[in-house]
């Protein structure tokens, strides 16, 4: 059943009100101790073309793969303990990060073969992705410098600079985003002087920041802010929309979201309990 959730609507500079609904549907249900075990309530998931949930949770070293709600196959890791990123690329197979940065596994989810690629600098988790990526010198695209001594407790990496893009799969345009901005680096081969309207400014972005949908028309973006809220953001009309994921008991809970190839849904966890969590895609309807 589809079931649209109001959303706290915050209005900025004077703005008017808008109608918008985060239009949410209920996929299924999932025993919680099949995929989950004990432990805090931390996962990370992607979606393939074909809407095949992989699912990893940092209690356990598997990987789960579900289809219409049955788990039809499973992965095992030898890499324990949190995963830091897991992307399918633009041929379903699946990529896997460590939390160390120091390895990427890349399974092949129709020849269930798996491979274990070295992870040498930011730029290669990218290219491995897709060919746009791929094709892009993404070192053409001005970045920022990690100094290690002053990153947050919660927030580790490993080199000194570090990339956050985005790809849209239906024009091959490359966005980057990190504290405070979007910009729009271009389809082409290398990165390119920017336009003014090529660049976004927001007060919620950070290098946290999970992006899950861009619409360049009506510069409208939806993001993860990793701080259970999912955003959506309307450059043009300087507007904001949240919506905050339910926690039930105040369980410390780190939570996920994730979109696939064809970039219309968002895929994540709408509900779960001590028995069962709750998969749902939510779409976004732009007035």
């Amino acid at each position: 059943m589809n079931k649209l959730f109001c959303l706290l609507v915050s209005v900025l500079f004077g703005a008017s009100p808008i109608h918008a609904q985060l239009v949410k549907e209920e996929l299924f249900s999932v025993p919680r101790n099949l995929i989950m075990g004990d432990g805090q309530f931390n996962f990370k998931i992607a979606v393939n073309s074909e809407e095949v949930i992989a699912f990893n949770s940092c209690n356990r070293p598997v990987v789960y793969f579900i289809r219409n709600g049955k788990v039809t196959d499973s992965l095992k890791l030898e890499y324990k303990g949190c995963i830091r990123n897991m992307e399918f690329d633009e041929n379903d197979n699946l990529l896997i990060m460590d939390n160390e940065e120091k390895t990427i596994y890349r399974y092949s989810y129709r020849n269930f073969a798996m491979e274990k690629l070295p992870y040498n600098k930011p730029e290669d988790w990218f290219i491995m992705q897709n060919h746009w990526y791929k094709f892009f010198e993404i070192g053409s695209v001005p970045t920022f410098y990690n100094n290690r001594e002053y990153l947050q407790d919660f927030y580790y990496t490993r080199f000194d600079y570090s990339y956050n893009l985005y790809l849209n799969y239906s024009n091959g345009y490359i966005y980057q985003y990190a504290y405070n901005f979007i910009r729009k680096v271009g389809n082409r081969k290398t990165y390119l002087a920017l336009k003014k309207d090529d660049l976004w400014f927001s007060d919620r972005l950070s290098n946290k920041c999970k992006m899950l949908l861009i619409d360049l028309d009506r510069q409208v973006v939806v993001y993860y802010n990793r701080a259970l809220i999912l955003i959506y953001e309307d450059f043009k009309n300087v507007r904001i929309l949240e919506y905050s994921s339910p926690v039930p008991n105040s369980e410390p809970v780190q939570l996920d979201y994730a979109t696939n190839k064809s970039q219309k849904k968002i895929w994540g966890i709408s509900s779960y309990s001590a028995t069962k969590i709750n998969f749902a895609a939510y779409s976004f309807v732009w007035n």
